[in-house]
């Protein structure tokens, strides 16, 4: 009878039945109940989107997407609820408002019982649509599941639970995502010898995603409910006496900079059909730096982890010191932006057309983190599939694309302005004719060939010769080695990649009918195999 009773109970739910609502709400044993109504939700939608292949499309295991789908349910359950209680008993609480923690999650917990519906997502053409009605079926259960715990109206329920709803999805992106940084950053490690070796090195100086994330929360809620209604004339010239100023650069004007820069990448993006989610959102400021590492015999970035802002040369050169005697090749690179925190983290002191580009960039990777290539990229950021050409790939894209929008936006607001804000595109050749990316293109075909042959104290003495050699052409680089060529050789169209994936994918874009169709067309795909198939395909 207690199963019967927990099925009849999750059908009820469904049916939207306000007793039942209510009967949950008072039975304390309940909550039990809820938390399986949760988890079997959950399986459901794994199921269908197992069959559906989904899974496969992005790379994984189908064990590893049950687990990450199940673990987000109770997660979003359990955050859901808590701002729902808070918002309720605080914001919008009424004299007759008398609800307990445990009643939010026993009733919201009931309220995702149509989602046992996802499991059907798998059925060719319908499954987009079975999904959506779903979601917005649990939704109205939501509401009458926070209208009755709480004693509300119809119109202060749905109130309650858009907020703690927006609440909800802003808390998940500040911290789901700086939790898998968790990985990213280096902070988790397998307890290996080196991992042991490389952390009493480095510890003292690690930078916190996390921490980060949690200082950007009341700055986010400022500019969330800031007012802008400045003409656009106005925010031009705002964005234009921001950029003018070397040096530090005003804060508060930066806020202002931030959510103008936002709007504008907005509108051109909308404009090429490409705007999605996640919402365009950027914090400027002083970037950490990364600590780049890779084997000596091979040009593969093996850790990277993430350094605090402001260290100076000597304990860079430092760091790397100690790092090289543990048997590998080390770099502290400065980063211009980092994607992998929400807001975008981009630094406040490059020029205008930089920061345009990299706050772009940076969007699209986060865009593409929801969609096969990127979700795939995901996978081998965390150590869960390593694919270095899906990296690339994801690298190459996100750079081709910022190109052409900040472009575009560049001739929409900023073509009339003053010379010193105009940043024109660098000419690689000088006047002596020496062309700096054709003669790193040959110095890695160089380091690689030495390599291939175990060759390794060779390929770092001609490293270093040829870095003394640039410096006396005009173009100083610190440190050349197989770290270097690890963190920028990601980006197939630099001069340091001798990847062929560059070539193609700009290939494509100049066959694609518009960027829309080059970034949907190469969102899909989850391997170089596709990007080679399709390029052939077109020629």
């Amino acid at each position: 009878m207690r199963v019967c009773s927990f099925i009849s109970r999750i059908g009820r739910a469904a049916k939207l039945d306000v007793k039942l609502y209510q009967e949950v709400k008072a039975d304390s044993k309940a909550s039990w109940q809820a938390f399986l109504v949760v988890v079997l939700v959950s399986l459901a939608i794994s199921i269908g989107i197992g069959i559906a292949g989904w899974f496969a499309l992005a790379g994984a295991w189908s064990i590893w997407g049950i687990l990450a789908v199940l673990v987000s349910s109770v997660i979003v359950w359990l955050i859901w609820a808590s701002f729902a209680y808070f918002v309720g008993t605080r914001v919008f609480r009424r004299p007759e408002t008398s609800a307990s923690m445990g009643a939010l999650l026993r009733t919201i917990g009931f309220s995702s019982s149509p989602g046992a519906l996802g499991v059907l997502v798998f059925i060719p053409m319908a499954g987009g649509i079975i999904l959506l009605g779903v979601s917005v079926w649990a939704l109205a259960a939501g509401v009458i599941a926070v209208k009755q715990s709480l004693a509300f109206t119809t119109r202060r329920a749905i109130a309650t639970c858009l907020v703690s709803w927006s609440a909800c999805v802003l808390t998940a992106a500040l911290t789901m995502i700086p939790l898998s940084s968790y990985i990213i950053d280096g902070t988790c490690t397998c307890g290996s010898s080196f991992d042991n070796q490389l952390n009493s090195i480095v510890n003292a100086y690690r930078f916190s995603i996390v921490r980060w994330e949690i200082a950007s929360i009341p700055h986010e809620w400022g500019q969330w409910f800031s007012i802008s209604g400045e003409d656009i004339d106005n925010a031009v010239d705002k964005v234009v006496d921001y950029f003018s100023h070397e040096g530090e650069r005003d804060k508060e004007l930066g806020d202002t900079v931030e959510r103008i820069l936002e709007s504008q990448i907005k509108e051109i993006l909308v404009q090429q059909d490409i705007y999605g989610f996640p919402p365009v959102n950027l914090k400027l400021g002083e970037l950490p730096h990364l600590l780049v590492i890779s084997p000596r015999d091979k040009i593969e970035s093996m850790r990277e982890i993430m350094l605090l802002p402001g260290i100076s040369l000597e304990e860079i050169e430092d760091i790397e010191a100690k790092v090289d005697e543990l048997g590998v090749s080390s770099l502290v690179v400065g980063l211009g932006g980092f994607g992998g925190t929400y807001p975008s983290f981009v630094t406040n002191s490059a020029s205008l057309r930089a920061t345009i580009n990299t706050t772009v960039e940076e969007w699209i990777h986060q865009h593409l983190a929801f969609k096969p290539l990127g979700f795939r990229y995901l996978l081998d950021i965390l150590g869960i599939a390593r694919n270095y050409e899906v990296a690339t790939m994801n690298e190459t894209v996100a750079g081709i694309v910022s190109k052409e929008i900040g472009a575009i936006l560049y001739e929409t607001y900023y073509r009339d302005k003053e010379e010193s804000v105009i940043d024109h595109p660098e000419d690689n050749a000088d006047e002596s004719g020496f062309d700096f990316n054709q003669e790193m293109r040959e110095i890695r075909i160089a380091v690689d060939a030495f390599l291939a042959r175990g060759e390794i104290e060779l390929a770092e003495q001609y490293m270093e010769q040829k870095r003394e050699y640039l410096a006396s052409q005009g173009y100083h680089i610190r440190k050349l080695n197989q770290a270097y060529f690890a963190w920028y050789g990601t980006y197939a169209d630099e001069p340091t990649s001798v990847s062929p994936i560059g070539t193609e994918l700009r290939e494509l874009r100049d066959s694609s009918a518009s960027l829309k169709d080059f970034l949907d067309t190469v969102a899909q795909m989850t391997s170089r195999q596709e990007l080679k198939s399709t390029v052939e395909s077109i020629r």
